[in-house]
Protein backbone atom coordinates (compact mmCIF):
# COMPACT_ATOMS: atom_id res chain seq x y z
CA UNK A 1 0.00 0.00 0.00
CA UNK A 2 1.32 3.17 -1.20
CA UNK A 3 1.77 6.00 1.95
CA UNK A 4 0.23 9.09 1.24
CA UNK A 5 3.14 11.19 0.89
CA UNK A 6 4.38 9.16 -2.28
CA UNK A 7 1.45 9.77 -4.09
CA UNK A 8 1.64 13.91 -2.94
CA UNK A 9 1.78 15.86 -6.19
CA UNK A 10 4.88 17.05 -7.37
CA UNK A 11 5.78 20.67 -6.28
CA UNK A 12 4.36 23.22 -8.07
CA UNK A 13 8.20 25.01 -9.88
CA UNK A 14 9.02 22.52 -12.49
CA UNK A 15 10.16 23.52 -16.15
CA UNK A 16 7.07 22.75 -17.95
CA UNK A 17 4.79 24.36 -15.13
CA UNK A 18 6.52 27.77 -15.35
CA UNK A 19 7.10 27.97 -19.34
CA UNK A 20 3.20 27.24 -19.82
CA UNK A 21 2.15 30.19 -17.31
CA UNK A 22 4.30 32.43 -18.95
CA UNK A 23 3.24 31.02 -22.22
CA UNK A 24 -0.60 31.13 -21.15
CA UNK A 25 -0.20 34.85 -19.52
CA UNK A 26 2.05 36.31 -21.95
CA UNK A 27 3.05 39.28 -19.67
CA UNK A 28 6.62 39.69 -18.44
CA UNK A 29 4.60 41.18 -14.75
CA UNK A 30 4.11 37.76 -15.24
CA UNK A 31 7.26 36.19 -14.44
CA UNK A 32 8.28 38.24 -11.71
CA UNK A 33 5.28 37.56 -9.87
CA UNK A 34 6.17 33.66 -10.72
CA UNK A 35 9.70 34.31 -8.81
CA UNK A 36 7.61 34.97 -5.70
CA UNK A 37 6.35 31.54 -5.54
CA UNK A 38 8.83 29.63 -4.12
CA UNK A 39 12.44 29.25 -4.19
CA UNK A 40 12.16 26.01 -6.58
CA UNK A 41 10.39 28.21 -9.20
CA UNK A 42 12.95 31.11 -8.77
CA UNK A 43 15.71 29.07 -9.73
CA UNK A 44 14.14 27.21 -12.67
CA UNK A 45 12.82 30.87 -13.87
CA UNK A 46 16.95 32.72 -13.43
CA UNK A 47 18.52 28.82 -15.37
CA UNK A 48 15.78 30.01 -18.23
CA UNK A 49 15.97 34.02 -17.75
CA UNK A 50 18.06 34.09 -21.09
CA UNK A 51 15.36 31.92 -23.43
CA UNK A 52 12.70 33.69 -21.63
CA UNK A 53 14.39 36.98 -22.46
CA UNK A 54 14.71 35.62 -25.73
CA UNK A 55 11.49 34.44 -26.29
CA UNK A 56 9.48 37.55 -25.18
CA UNK A 57 12.00 39.51 -27.63
CA UNK A 58 10.34 37.75 -30.62
CA UNK A 59 6.66 37.69 -28.97
CA UNK A 60 7.29 41.18 -29.07
CA UNK A 61 8.81 41.81 -32.16
CA UNK A 62 12.09 43.64 -31.30
CA UNK A 63 13.65 41.19 -33.04
CA UNK A 64 17.54 39.64 -31.59
CA UNK A 65 17.85 42.56 -29.87
CA UNK A 66 17.13 46.41 -28.22
CA UNK A 67 18.53 49.45 -29.52
CA UNK A 68 22.02 49.67 -27.83
CA UNK A 69 22.01 52.70 -27.15
CA UNK A 70 18.86 52.14 -24.68
CA UNK A 71 20.89 48.89 -23.27
CA UNK A 72 24.25 51.17 -22.45
CA UNK A 73 25.30 50.74 -19.16
CA UNK A 74 25.30 54.84 -18.41
CA UNK A 75 29.38 54.64 -16.17
CA UNK A 76 30.58 52.04 -18.40
CA UNK A 77 29.88 52.86 -21.59
CA UNK A 78 29.39 49.04 -22.31
CA UNK A 79 26.38 46.21 -23.14
CA UNK A 80 24.62 45.01 -20.01
CA UNK A 81 23.37 41.73 -19.95
CA UNK A 82 19.56 41.01 -20.42
CA UNK A 83 17.84 39.65 -17.57
CA UNK A 84 13.53 39.56 -16.90
CA UNK A 85 14.00 42.93 -14.40
CA UNK A 86 16.17 45.02 -17.19
CA UNK A 87 14.17 43.24 -20.45
CA UNK A 88 10.36 44.71 -18.44
CA UNK A 89 12.86 47.70 -17.72
CA UNK A 90 14.04 48.61 -21.61
CA UNK A 91 10.45 47.54 -23.41
CA UNK A 92 8.82 50.16 -20.98
CA UNK A 93 11.60 53.01 -22.13
CA UNK A 94 11.35 51.93 -25.84
CA UNK A 95 7.23 51.71 -25.83
CA UNK A 96 7.29 55.33 -23.97
CA UNK A 97 10.28 56.71 -26.38
CA UNK A 98 8.35 55.30 -29.31
CA UNK A 99 5.29 57.20 -28.48
CA UNK A 100 6.73 60.77 -28.19
CA UNK A 101 8.92 60.34 -30.62
CA UNK A 102 6.17 60.06 -32.84
CA UNK A 103 4.32 62.75 -30.57
CA UNK A 104 6.63 65.12 -30.94
CA UNK A 105 6.68 65.83 -35.17
CA UNK A 106 3.09 66.14 -35.70
CA UNK A 107 3.07 68.42 -32.35
CA UNK A 108 5.43 70.81 -33.58
CA UNK A 109 5.56 70.79 -37.22
CA UNK A 110 1.24 70.44 -37.84
CA UNK A 111 0.00 67.00 -38.27
CA UNK A 112 -1.45 65.80 -41.40
CA UNK A 113 -4.63 66.28 -42.95
CA UNK A 114 -5.90 64.54 -46.14
CA UNK A 115 -5.84 67.14 -48.53
CA UNK A 116 -2.19 67.90 -47.18
CA UNK A 117 -1.46 64.18 -48.77
CA UNK A 118 0.39 65.34 -52.03
CA UNK A 119 2.53 67.69 -50.32
CA UNK A 120 3.35 65.84 -47.16
CA UNK A 121 5.99 62.81 -47.01
CA UNK A 122 5.02 60.64 -43.93
CA UNK A 123 8.54 58.55 -44.95
CA UNK A 124 10.21 61.57 -44.11
CA UNK A 125 8.74 61.99 -40.50
CA UNK A 126 8.98 58.32 -39.56
CA UNK A 127 12.77 58.83 -40.53
CA UNK A 128 13.23 61.38 -38.06
CA UNK A 129 11.09 60.03 -35.06
CA UNK A 130 13.47 57.33 -35.14
CA UNK A 131 16.34 59.52 -35.05
CA UNK A 132 14.09 61.36 -32.05
CA UNK A 133 13.55 57.77 -30.21
CA UNK A 134 17.57 57.41 -30.40
CA UNK A 135 17.58 61.06 -28.64
CA UNK A 136 15.44 60.30 -25.78
CA UNK A 137 17.53 56.76 -24.95
CA UNK A 138 20.97 59.60 -24.12
CA UNK A 139 18.05 61.60 -22.43
CA UNK A 140 17.21 59.00 -20.27
CA UNK A 141 20.25 57.72 -19.59
CA UNK A 142 21.16 61.39 -18.76
CA UNK A 143 18.47 61.44 -16.51
CA UNK A 144 19.49 58.03 -14.84
CA UNK A 145 23.00 59.70 -13.93
CA UNK A 146 21.68 62.89 -12.24
CA UNK A 147 18.82 60.76 -10.13
CA UNK A 148 22.03 58.28 -8.93
CA UNK A 149 24.33 61.05 -7.94
CA UNK A 150 21.45 62.90 -6.26
CA UNK A 151 20.20 59.55 -4.29
CA UNK A 152 23.64 58.22 -3.20
CA UNK A 153 25.00 60.82 -1.02
CA UNK A 154 28.25 58.43 -0.05
CA UNK A 155 29.46 58.97 -3.86
CA UNK A 156 29.18 62.79 -3.58
CA UNK A 157 30.40 62.59 0.14
CA UNK A 158 33.41 61.36 -1.49
CA UNK A 159 35.01 63.14 -4.53
CA UNK A 160 37.98 62.37 -5.86
CA UNK A 161 41.11 63.67 -6.48
CA UNK A 162 40.45 65.58 -9.34
CA UNK A 163 36.80 66.79 -8.46
CA UNK A 164 38.20 68.32 -5.62
CA UNK A 165 40.45 69.80 -8.07
CA UNK A 166 38.05 71.32 -10.16
CA UNK A 167 36.01 72.83 -7.19
CA UNK A 168 39.10 74.76 -6.15
CA UNK A 169 39.29 75.74 -9.87
CA UNK A 170 35.99 76.88 -10.01
CA UNK A 171 36.25 78.80 -6.30
CA UNK A 172 39.18 80.33 -7.66
CA UNK A 173 37.45 81.29 -10.44
CA UNK A 174 34.50 82.95 -8.50
CA UNK A 175 36.79 84.71 -6.13
CA UNK A 176 38.49 86.54 -9.05
CA UNK A 177 35.13 87.79 -10.00
CA UNK A 178 35.11 89.42 -6.75
CA UNK A 179 36.83 92.63 -8.26
CA UNK A 180 34.26 92.65 -11.49
CA UNK A 181 31.23 93.18 -9.51
CA UNK A 182 29.82 96.64 -9.26
CA UNK A 183 30.76 99.63 -7.15
CA UNK A 184 27.98 99.57 -5.53
CA UNK A 185 27.50 95.69 -4.50
CA UNK A 186 31.28 96.01 -3.33
CA UNK A 187 30.18 98.58 -0.82
CA UNK A 188 28.13 96.63 0.66
CA UNK A 189 29.27 93.02 0.77
CA UNK A 190 32.84 93.04 2.36
CA UNK A 191 35.30 89.89 0.91
CA UNK A 192 34.76 87.84 4.06
CA UNK A 193 31.12 87.79 2.90
CA UNK A 194 31.55 87.48 -0.73
CA UNK A 195 34.56 84.36 0.55
CA UNK A 196 31.32 82.57 2.56
CA UNK A 197 28.98 83.08 0.10
CA UNK A 198 31.11 81.41 -2.55
CA UNK A 199 31.24 78.52 0.01
CA UNK A 200 28.09 78.62 0.62
CA UNK A 201 27.62 77.96 -3.34
CA UNK A 202 29.88 75.29 -3.67
CA UNK A 203 28.40 73.39 -0.84
CA UNK A 204 24.93 73.88 -2.74
CA UNK A 205 25.93 73.13 -6.22
CA UNK A 206 28.56 70.41 -5.81
CA UNK A 207 26.19 67.45 -7.05
CA UNK A 208 25.71 69.55 -10.13
CA UNK A 209 29.37 69.55 -10.77
CA UNK A 210 29.79 65.58 -10.07
CA UNK A 211 26.19 65.17 -12.39
CA UNK A 212 28.03 67.38 -15.15
CA UNK A 213 31.20 65.49 -15.06
CA UNK A 214 29.43 62.13 -15.28
CA UNK A 215 27.44 63.47 -17.98
CA UNK A 216 30.36 64.42 -19.85
CA UNK A 217 31.85 60.99 -19.27
CA UNK A 218 29.05 59.41 -20.70
CA UNK A 219 29.14 61.32 -23.87
CA UNK A 220 32.61 60.01 -24.80
CA UNK A 221 30.84 56.77 -25.39
CA UNK A 222 28.39 58.11 -28.03
CA UNK A 223 29.25 58.54 -31.42
CA UNK A 224 28.91 61.98 -33.36
CA UNK A 225 25.27 60.69 -35.31
CA UNK A 226 23.93 59.86 -31.50
CA UNK A 227 25.09 63.06 -30.42
CA UNK A 228 23.47 65.11 -33.06
CA UNK A 229 20.05 62.96 -32.31
CA UNK A 230 20.38 64.36 -28.90
CA UNK A 231 20.43 67.37 -29.37
CA UNK A 232 18.10 67.29 -32.44
CA UNK A 233 15.16 66.18 -29.55
CA UNK A 234 16.37 68.34 -27.26
CA UNK A 235 15.21 71.52 -29.78
CA UNK A 236 12.32 69.87 -30.03
CA UNK A 237 11.09 69.02 -26.45
CA UNK A 238 12.33 72.68 -26.14
CA UNK A 239 9.79 73.84 -28.67
CA UNK A 240 7.11 71.77 -26.58
CA UNK A 241 7.75 72.78 -23.34
CA UNK A 242 8.02 76.58 -24.05
CA UNK A 243 4.49 76.04 -25.15
CA UNK A 244 3.41 73.98 -22.60
CA UNK A 245 4.57 76.65 -20.23
CA UNK A 246 2.58 79.72 -22.08
CA UNK A 247 -0.61 77.92 -21.77
CA UNK A 248 -0.08 76.35 -18.10
CA UNK A 249 2.38 78.86 -16.70
CA UNK A 250 2.22 82.64 -14.96
CA UNK A 251 0.72 85.45 -16.87
CA UNK A 252 4.88 87.14 -16.61
CA UNK A 253 6.27 83.88 -18.25
CA UNK A 254 9.02 85.05 -20.42
CA UNK A 255 10.81 82.84 -22.56
CA UNK A 256 13.88 81.07 -21.13
CA UNK A 257 17.52 81.37 -22.32
CA UNK A 258 19.17 79.12 -24.59
CA UNK A 259 22.95 78.53 -23.33
CA UNK A 260 24.29 77.04 -20.15
CA UNK A 261 21.64 78.90 -18.15
CA UNK A 262 18.83 77.73 -19.68
CA UNK A 263 16.17 75.91 -16.74
CA UNK A 264 14.15 74.33 -19.17
CA UNK A 265 17.73 72.30 -20.72
CA UNK A 266 18.45 71.66 -17.11
CA UNK A 267 14.98 70.62 -16.15
CA UNK A 268 14.52 68.35 -19.21
CA UNK A 269 17.83 66.93 -18.51
CA UNK A 270 16.88 65.52 -15.08
CA UNK A 271 13.17 63.81 -16.10
CA UNK A 272 12.49 59.70 -16.14
CA UNK A 273 10.75 58.46 -18.93
CA UNK A 274 7.31 58.63 -17.31
CA UNK A 275 7.78 62.75 -15.81
CA UNK A 276 8.32 62.97 -19.86
CA UNK A 277 5.22 60.87 -20.77
CA UNK A 278 3.63 62.21 -17.90
CA UNK A 279 4.05 66.20 -19.64
CA UNK A 280 4.30 65.86 -22.83
CA UNK A 281 1.75 63.10 -23.60
CA UNK A 282 -1.14 64.28 -21.46
CA UNK A 283 -3.75 66.02 -23.31
CA UNK A 284 -2.77 70.00 -23.05
CA UNK A 285 -6.23 71.66 -23.77
CA UNK A 286 -8.55 69.99 -21.02
CA UNK A 287 -7.02 73.06 -18.49
CA UNK A 288 -5.54 76.10 -18.50
CA UNK A 289 -7.13 77.43 -21.94
CA UNK A 290 -4.65 81.05 -23.29
CA UNK A 291 -8.36 83.07 -23.10
CA UNK A 292 -8.88 81.77 -19.35
CA UNK A 293 -5.43 82.58 -18.36
CA UNK A 294 -5.45 86.78 -19.92
CA UNK A 295 -9.29 86.52 -18.24
CA UNK A 296 -8.49 85.17 -14.53
CA UNK A 297 -5.70 86.66 -12.76
CA UNK A 298 -6.48 84.05 -9.61
CA UNK A 299 -5.03 80.59 -8.94
CA UNK A 300 -6.38 78.02 -11.46
CA UNK A 301 -6.67 74.25 -11.53
CA UNK A 302 -4.10 72.88 -13.68
CA UNK A 303 -3.67 69.71 -14.20
CA UNK A 304 -0.03 69.93 -15.12
CA UNK A 305 1.31 72.25 -11.57
CA UNK A 306 2.70 68.74 -10.31
CA UNK A 307 4.95 67.80 -12.93
CA UNK A 308 6.47 71.46 -13.87
CA UNK A 309 7.05 72.16 -9.69
CA UNK A 310 10.26 71.37 -10.23
CA UNK A 311 11.05 74.15 -12.88
CA UNK A 312 8.91 76.41 -11.13
CA UNK A 313 10.98 76.11 -7.72
CA UNK A 314 14.41 76.37 -9.89
CA UNK A 315 13.31 79.87 -10.76
CA UNK A 316 13.20 80.44 -7.32
CA UNK A 317 15.71 82.17 -4.65
CA UNK A 318 17.27 79.43 -2.14
CA UNK A 319 17.20 80.94 0.84
CA UNK A 320 20.05 78.57 2.26
CA UNK A 321 22.23 80.30 -0.56
CA UNK A 322 21.55 84.06 1.19
CA UNK A 323 21.98 85.98 -1.59
CA UNK A 324 19.27 89.39 -3.28
CA UNK A 325 20.27 89.83 -7.08
CA UNK A 326 22.78 87.10 -7.50
CA UNK A 327 22.85 85.20 -10.77
CA UNK A 328 24.56 82.19 -8.26
CA UNK A 329 21.77 79.93 -8.99
CA UNK A 330 21.80 79.68 -12.54
CA UNK A 331 25.75 79.50 -12.62
CA UNK A 332 25.41 76.32 -10.39
CA UNK A 333 22.84 74.69 -13.10
CA UNK A 334 25.02 75.94 -15.77
CA UNK A 335 27.39 73.28 -13.87
CA UNK A 336 25.35 70.21 -15.00
CA UNK A 337 24.03 71.90 -18.21
CA UNK A 338 27.27 72.94 -19.84
CA UNK A 339 29.52 69.73 -19.83
CA UNK A 340 26.15 67.85 -21.07
CA UNK A 341 24.98 70.30 -24.29
CA UNK A 342 27.43 73.48 -24.30
CA UNK A 343 30.67 72.59 -24.41
CA UNK A 344 33.09 73.27 -27.79
CA UNK A 345 32.00 69.68 -29.17
CA UNK A 346 28.35 70.16 -28.02
CA UNK A 347 28.23 73.40 -29.97
CA UNK A 348 29.14 71.47 -33.28
CA UNK A 349 26.55 68.86 -32.44
CA UNK A 350 24.27 71.27 -31.84
CA UNK A 351 24.67 73.37 -34.95
CA UNK A 352 24.14 70.00 -36.90
CA UNK A 353 21.07 69.25 -35.22
CA UNK A 354 19.71 72.72 -36.45
CA UNK A 355 21.03 71.70 -40.22
CA UNK A 356 19.50 67.99 -39.56
CA UNK A 357 16.18 69.56 -38.73
CA UNK A 358 16.20 71.95 -41.45
CA UNK A 359 16.57 69.09 -43.85
CA UNK A 360 13.92 66.76 -42.47
CA UNK A 361 11.41 69.96 -42.37
CA UNK A 362 12.03 70.07 -46.23
CA UNK A 363 11.77 66.27 -46.83
CA UNK A 364 8.57 66.62 -45.05
CA UNK A 365 7.05 69.23 -46.46
CA UNK A 366 6.92 68.63 -50.10
CA UNK A 367 5.82 71.18 -52.35
CA UNK A 368 6.03 74.07 -49.13
CA UNK A 369 9.95 74.89 -50.01
CA UNK A 370 8.61 78.55 -50.48
CA UNK A 371 7.31 78.78 -46.82
CA UNK A 372 11.45 77.80 -45.81
CA UNK A 373 13.00 80.01 -48.16
CA UNK A 374 10.86 83.15 -46.55
CA UNK A 375 12.15 82.12 -43.17
CA UNK A 376 8.73 81.12 -41.62
CA UNK A 377 11.10 77.59 -40.22
CA UNK A 378 13.26 80.10 -38.20
CA UNK A 379 9.87 81.32 -36.46
CA UNK A 380 7.94 77.80 -35.98
CA UNK A 381 11.18 76.18 -34.53
CA UNK A 382 13.16 78.50 -32.52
Amino acid sequence: MLRPSSIRAKPFGLVADVLFQIITHGDLTVILSLCLVNRATYETIKMLEPHICGWFMRLQGTGSAFDPVLTMDPWTGEQVGMTIHRLLRYSEREHIARRLARHIVPTVWGAFTPDQSSEMDFTAELRLAHRLERGLYVLFHMSDISREIESNPEQSRRPSTPVLAERLFVLTQMMDEYHDTPPHQQQTRSFQEHASHVYAVLRWGYKEADIGRRRLEFRSHLDEQTQIDLHATLRMLRELTERMLLQHGPKDWHRDAKNEYSVISWFLLRQSPRSLAKLFLSPQDQCCGIDEKIANCGARDCRFADPLDQYWRAWGKSSDLGCQGCNCKRRVRSWSVKPTLIDARGREFNRAAERYLKDMWSQRHVGLHRTFTLGYFNTLLF
